[in-house]
């Protein structure tokens, strides 16, 4: 054996131990990590399901403290097997039974619970019984538990009952059968932690550890505080144990990529000892450097083709001309993931869009309507809550498009002051309810004139004010505005909103800006959102050049600074006209009887609401469910504008518009308005770039309506 290939197994054999070392070291170190990491997330899933079944409990806490002292003197009459499916039956058959004995009462209005029949209470409490169990069960599902269930502890003889169990079953040979209603001795010294919590009603932030047939349990107990009693424990438990081999899979696949990359390593070093492989290992790093640069589809031609010999470097070569032919591969799926994506959301945006048109556009004309103030509260009702869904949608959207770049800064010419009084005045709403106030102060020095991108300014605004509106119950919230010279043509806009809310911890002021998040959720709970706001928010105000700070005292109030750079004078590209200068919302001053509206869409639901909202104007419009009728409504008559869906069956809204436009030359001049439920940015350019004049997303809410209305219908029709 020559000295130099002895020398090369014997440098082998030791790199051959050190991966080995280095693997099983590593391998320890990742899973005790990742099984740490898992057991503090279940920690935190546990308790987040027991304050979540709680506030469900505390929103009805006089129902159920009634319901559970019926229960607890009738238990053996609610006891399983329970038919989840038939809740709502329970619920009928108790209202048709109160209705037949009380034909002109309303329950609890007229009379309550503990006013009927025995007969009839039982039927109630058998409904609210189902209900809870239904309840229990759904959040153990949700969270993917094995058990949430409720628990009526007696201190007098140390037993206690299980009132609710989350995992029921029709299964007589099953242990769960047999399970509501059982009382089981609980020694206190062996569970300190759930006596002491029933005893204190205080939720400590201690877990319960145990271990049953299934595995390594954890149990949160959750106390339920009414009127300053604790009437019992909501418990929710996780099997961490059944992770665990999926966790050991996973690191031994990582130990297993580990040891491949250590192999390649060890591999290079040889063959730089091996003076011999040099140039050889050189031609194939510069391939794969070429390669990692450029992406050139010819790497894998110019490995093979290169005389490697016959060895473990011509074996090395050809692995690696493999993994770049499934990395190529792999690239061309991600590329094809990300168009997946665009239609996805594309899709997503159009399928709830649509029958939100329907909602939000009739809520709209309910208002209008003579009702009932009660009829017109749940039509206010509805709109709210379609509008709010409409946030989250549209947060989520936005959201998307940050982290895939494909959002733009498209500046021009807007007034602050307007912007920020029109969002002032719209936010202040939200506060009718409330004992706080609202202050904004500009001072006289605030240029009338700046450029940017104020549509992604008043989004950043809207969702700093409102975040301020939503966590503020009592005291003030105040705007401050202010801009500082940077250079001759170029100002820092300075918008500071302080409020007197429930505040920031100081380790949670990073976590403010993460996506989907709220921090101090049990607090928020009430509060509605996606917690995308402040991080769609960051990334914008960043987009812009700006940047966004965060001060706040927990308990006291919260500080936002918001710096953007803005111009002083036109940029290049940028809008001439003013864009965007805040607009106040229409009052419905527009009244068109003169105004002929060519309606296209293939829904026929859309094409009711665009009608009846058109109405409101006195507008004359004309429907039709297709391109190919469009084009022959055209022809029959001259229209002042025309609504038209994009996205229709044999012939779609871009299609129909150039047919229109090329077969009636007085069309060139018509107005015709995108109306469609794909609302991605992508959408709106391509479709004024295919020559729409205009764009309105669905659901079509009256005042951007009437906006768009007065925007384009020519003047003679509109009386004042």
């Amino acid at each position: 054996m020559k000295p130099k290939k002895k020398l090369i197994r014997q440098f082998a054999v030791l790199f051959s131990l050190y991966i080995i070392v280095a693997i099983v070291f590593a391998s320890v170190a990742v899973y005790f990590s990742q099984m740490n990491q898992y057991k503090e997330m279940c920690r935190e899933r546990i308790k987040d399901v027991g304050g979540h079944l709680t506030g469900l409990i505390l929103k009805e806490a006089a129902d159920f403290e009634a319901y559970q002292k019926y229960y607890m003197e009738h238990y053996e009459e609610l006891r399983i097997p329970c038919d989840f499916e038939n809740v709502n039956a329970a619920r009928d058959e108790f209202f048709r039974a109160f209705n037949a004995e009380y034909p002109d009462k309303t329950f609890r209005d007229d009379i309550s619970i503990d006013e009927v029949s025995d007969e009839l209470r039982r039927l109630y409490y058998t409904y609210r019984h189902e209900y809870w169990l239904l309840v229990f069960e759904e959040a153990r599902e949700s969270f993917d538990l094995p058990y949430t269930y409720y628990l009526v502890p007696d201190v007098q003889t140390s037993y206690t009952m299980y009132m609710i169990d989350g995992e029921r079953t029709n299964d007589p040979n099953h242990p769960g059968f047999l399970y509501m209603g059982d009382s089981y001795y609980e020694e206190p010294s062996e569970h300190k932690l759930m006596w002491n919590t029933f005893l204190t009603g205080i939720a400590y932030d201690e877990v319960y550890e145990w271990d049953n047939d299934w595995g390594n349990c954890y149990s949160y107990y959750t106390p339920l505080v009414i009127n300053g009693k604790c009437l019992g424990l909501v418990v929710a438990e996780i099997d961490v144990s059944a992770v665990n081999a999926m966790i050991l899979k996973s690191t031994a696949l990582l130990a297993a990529e580990l040891a491949f990359l250590l192999i390649i390593m060890t591999v290079a070093l040889l063959f730089f000892i091996n003076k011999y492989h040099i140039k050889r290992i050189d031609h194939l790093s510069e391939q794969i450097n070429e390669f990692s640069l450029t992406r050139a589809y010819d790497t894998v031609d110019s490995i093979n083709a290169y005389p490697y010999g016959d060895d473990e470097i011509k074996a090395l070569a050809m692995n690696t001309a493999d993994m770049i032919k499934d990395l190529q591969i792999h690239e061309g799926k991600v590329a094809q993931a990300a168009q997946f994506k665009s239609d996805f959301l594309a899709n997503m945006s159009h399928e709830i869009r649509t029958p939100m048109n329907a909602v939000v556009g009739l809520s709209d004309l309910l208002v209008e309507e003579d009702l009932t103030e009660r009829g017109k509260e749940y039509a206010r009702q509805i709109n709210s809550s379609a509008n709010a869904m409409l946030v989250v949608i549209n947060d989520i959207l936005d959201f998307t498009r940050i982290e895939a770049g494909s959002v733009e800064i498209n500046p021009s010419k807007y007034d602050i002051n307007r912007v920020l009084n029109d969002i002032v005045n719209m936010m202040a709403m939200g506060l009718a309810d409330k004992p706080v106030s609202m202050k904004l102060n500009i001072p006289p020095n605030m240029p009338k004139d700046l450029y940017g991108d104020v549509e992604r300014i008043r989004q950043v605004l809207n969702n700093v004010i409102s975040n301020a509106v939503k966590f503020t119950k009592e005291g003030s919230i105040t705007i401050n505005a202010d801009c500082k010279s940077i250079d001759e043509d170029t100002v820092n806009l300075t918008i500071r909103v302080a409020d007197t809310g429930i505040g920031i911890r100081k380790q949670d002021y990073e976590r403010i800006f993460d996506s989907f998040s709220q921090v101090d959720s049990k607090r928020n709970r009430e509060v509605e959102g996606t917690g995308l706001g402040l991080a769609i928010t960051q990334r914008l105000v960043r987009l812009m050049g700006g940047e966004i700070e965060v001060e706040s005292e927990y308990g006291v109030g919260s500080v936002f600074k918001i710096h953007m750079p803005q111009k002083l004078s036109m940029p290049e590209g940028a809008a001439q006209q003013l864009e965007g200068s805040g607009k106040a919302p229409s009052t419905r001053r527009l009244h068109a009887p003169n105004a002929k509206v060519l309606v296209v869409d293939d829904n026929s639901v859309n094409l009711f609401v665009a009608r009846n909202l058109l109405d409101l104007y006195a507008i004359k419009s004309t429907c039709v469910i297709s391109g190919e009728q469009a084009i022959e409504a055209a022809g029959r008559e001259k229209f002042d504008l025309v609504l038209m869906d994009y996205m229709m069956p044999h012939m779609d809204g871009i299609e129909a518009m150039k047919h229109i436009r090329e077969k009636y030359p007085e069309y060139k001049d018509i107005p015709i308005i995108a109306f469609t439920a794909n609302a991605v940015e992508e959408a709106r350019d391509v479709l004024l770039k295919e020559g729409m004049d205009d764009f309105i997303a669905k659901p079509i809410k009256s005042i951007e309506l009437e906006e768009m209305l007065m925007k384009w219908l020519p003047a003679g029709v509109i009386e004042s």
